[in-house]
């Protein structure tokens, strides 16, 4: 099955239009390998079609996300991101200077489930987000410390 009708058939499951703006929405998320911002995903589709409006991703990234095809990625620091929601769950280690993403193996399986029998709780959902500085940034920080403030790091 190619990815294209991958997409339709999960629209459809889900009750909604096959669109061509969905699909290419859909198509743009699963080439990035890892989450993006709604308007980098606009960025990147305006760059390929240029009757794209951000209003248009925005929408259909809430729709995707309140059907479960997406998921939210909630910033503290800055605005949300998204990743398709086809893949196992996981979590998130985030980098406060550069924000760089990594995925990470969900560790509280175990733990939801002692839970559940503990307090007869049905848990539903978890989110855990960690927060750090990734080893390239803190490289950077160290060599700026060194030279006594002055740094060859390139500006983003």
């Amino acid at each position: 099955m190619n990815r294209r009708n991958k997409w339709e058939e999960i629209l459809k499951n889900q009750g909604l239009r096959c669109t061509e703006q969905r699909l290419v929405i859909l198509d743009q998320l699963a080439q990035n390998v890892r989450p993006i911002s709604a308007q980098e995903l606009f960025d990147q589709i305006r760059y390929q079609n240029s009757k794209y409006r951000l209003s248009t991703v925005y929408r259909n990234l809430n729709l995707f996300e309140e059907k479960k095809i997406v998921r939210r990625i909630n910033l503290d620091y800055k605005e949300s991101i998204f990743e398709l929601a086809l893949e196992e769950h996981h979590h998130h280690l985030l980098c406060m200077k550069c924000a760089e993403i990594i995925a990470l193996d969900c560790p509280l399986k175990e733990y939801e489930e002692e839970l559940q029998r503990k307090t007869k709780y049905t848990i539903l959902d978890h989110k855990l987000k960690l927060y750090g500085i990734c080893p390239k940034c803190n490289n950077r920080s160290e060599t700026f410390q060194k030279n006594g403030g002055i740094t060859n790091a390139k500006k983003y």
